[in-house]
């Protein structure tokens, strides 16, 4: 049985519908990519409902397949209520 990977950040339990978008990059081969809310929602249809369950899932494309404990990615997770107004009311 394999042991998954903790997440260790103090949003893992948001709900992923709460994200506006998500920016992995691969340590080891410098691939990026930015996911949107079309990807986030697809993956909630899919059954991960939470930041710490979206972490787990995601994967460098470029990259032979590895387990989670040795993957190198650098996530950087944008949450809608983050994002500054777009219009002020005076």
């Amino acid at each position: 049985m394999s042991r998954s990977v903790p997440v260790d950040h103090p949003d893992a339990l948001r709900l992923v519908v709460e994200l506006d978008s998500v920016y992995v990059a691969c340590d080891d081969c410098g691939h990026s990519r930015l996911l949107r809310l079309d990807n986030l929602r697809k993956a909630a249809e899919l059954g991960v409902h939470n930041y710490m369950q979206l972490c787990r899932k995601i994967r460098c494309s470029e990259c032979p397949k590895t387990p989670p404990a040795f993957r190198n990615l650098t996530i950087r997770p944008t949450w809608r209520c983050d994002e500054p107004p777009l219009q002020s009311i005076a």
